[in-house]
């Protein structure tokens, strides 16, 4: 077998024939996809420049959620009907036409249609990408020893690699903007031209994995070890086997509840909360005000957060990468994500909170935010092998596309009502009441998680 650098770069070249050609493609369409974060460290504040009000983004975005929440979980069950490659591709081609139409977006109205088609996006992507790759793993894996193990490690790899390109287009875009090259609107046309090469990629990777036989030996193995479930032989059969999927949904919700509550935190923090701290510590000149935002995109502000979140990226990749070694020594998926998202949720919140109140000098304060900023995603990256083991444990592969649309609903329907609050929060009060905000939705969702200390014997296949 021929191993390239880039086999051993992935950790696949002690793994099968198969598996190696199926992580090669996953690579090559999450390194495609990576092109989409040119403009990722300032959108929210090209966003902020057209509504001119925080409590604005906070409703626009949350428009844009419950889309998503209302078609996420429909098109999963779709998608495990129909198949991954027709949603992925659908996916990317509504973002295409989210970056045109940021093109000639000058009104909050264009923004509402805008983040209506993000919502169709985000519903269509979450039960295909992620999920194809997983249910091949699993299908092709079933012979292979110590298949949990390489996972972890090829899931880390993976991110690693995707998040050094993530992070060079994070700088490039903030680099061309600082310099006058481009303008926002150039980057929006070359971001849609990605997501369309993207398109042409998934038509020719995502392919079905699971041949017929393996799905009719599949399905004959399940019918022989559950004749319960066998409901084609007797339609009283039918009502066991709707128990038997909602089970399998009800014991999941715990981990999905938690972890979308931290996750909408960290969301809301990295796209508004730390670009707007960043951009008005570095432009005193600058300040945000509540009836009039004006942004400048060719400034050092730009800049410096288009910089910090590019060496962001790339520390998260670093650690991405070394996700799968660290944490090889825990035994536990579930008790090693409670450990690591502890610090990398609320005690973040609480670090940020305390240095805002503290009077320290702007540059001092600038200097603490950036370094938890690094350290909590550090801490999230070695987490990556983690989070992917607790994922596929907890989840069926006969149903994941679903589940993962249920993931995502949630994850939607509490992000939009977080958002809501979040923007009132900024234009009524300050920087620390969104802290203290965060924090206690962070405490929540770590209590939440605590009550799912379950998951780990969860295995719904």
């Amino acid at each position: 077998m021929n191993v390239s650098f880039l086999h051993v770069f992935l950790g696949v070249s002690t793994i099968s024939r198969d598996l190696q050609d199926l992580s090669l493609k996953y690579f090559s369409l999450q390194i495609v996809t990576s092109g989409i974060y040119l403009s990722y460290a300032w959108i929210s504040l090209y966003y902020l420049a057209v509504l001119n009000s925080f409590s604005n983004f906070g409703t626009i975005v949350a428009i844009g959620m419950l889309c998503g929440a209302i078609l996420d979980l429909p098109l999963g069950l779709l998608t495990d009907r129909f198949g991954q490659r027709i949603a992925f591709c659908s996916s990317l081609f509504c973002l295409a036409i989210y970056y045109l139409g940021l093109i000639f977006a000058t009104k909050p109205v264009d923004l509402v249609f805008l983040e209506i088609i993000v919502g169709i996006y985000s519903a269509l992507l979450s039960g295909s990408f992620v999920t194809w790759f997983m249910n091949s793993w699993e299908v092709i894996s079933q012979k292979e020893t110590n298949n949990g193990m390489s996972f972890r490690i090829v899931m880390g790899n993976i991110t690693f690699a995707k998040t050094i390109i993530t992070s060079l287009a994070i700088f490039l875009g903030g680099y061309m903007l600082q310099q006058d090259y481009l303008l926002p609107q150039t980057i929006f046309l070359f971001q849609a031209l990605i997501a369309v090469f993207g398109i042409i990629l998934g038509m020719k990777f995502i392919s079905p994995y699971i041949l017929e036989k393996e799905i009719k030996s599949q399905k004959e193995k399940v019918s022989r070890s559950n004749p319960e479930l066998d409901y084609k032989k007797s339609p009283l059969n039918l009502i066991t086997r709707i128990n038997y999927i909602q089970e399998k949904y009800t014991k999941t919700i715990p981990f999905f509840v938690s972890f979308s509550l931290l996750f909408f935190t960290s969301y809301a923090f990295n796209s508004l909360i730390f670009s707007a701290l960043v951009y008005e510590i570095s432009s005193p000149s600058q300040t945000f005000h509540q009836t009039d935002i004006t942004i400048q995109f060719a400034t050092i502000s730009v800049l410096l957060l288009s910089i910090t979140r590019a060496l962001s990226d790339f520390t998260f990749a670093i650690f991405s990468r070394l996700s799968g070694k660290v944490t090889a020594f825990i035994q536990s998926p579930y008790k090693g994500i409670l450990l690591f998202y502890c610090f990398a949720y609320p005690i973040a919140w609480l670090a940020y909170l305390v240095i805002m109140i503290i009077n320290f000098s702007l540059f001092v304060k600038l200097g603490l935010i950036v370094l938890i900023f690094f350290l909590r995603i550090a801490l999230v990256g070695l987490s990556t092998g983690l989070y992917y083991a607790l994922f596929l444990n907890v989840t069926s592969s006969k149903i994941r596309s679903s589940q993962e649309s249920l993931f995502n609903t949630i994850n939607l329907v509490l992000s939009i009502i977080g958002f809501e609050f979040l923007g009132e929060i900024l234009d009524s009060s300050s920087f620390v009441g969104a802290l203290i905000f965060l924090l206690c939705v962070s405490c929540l969702g770590v209590l939440v998680l605590i009550a799912a200390r379950n998951a780990d014997i969860i295995k719904t296949d």
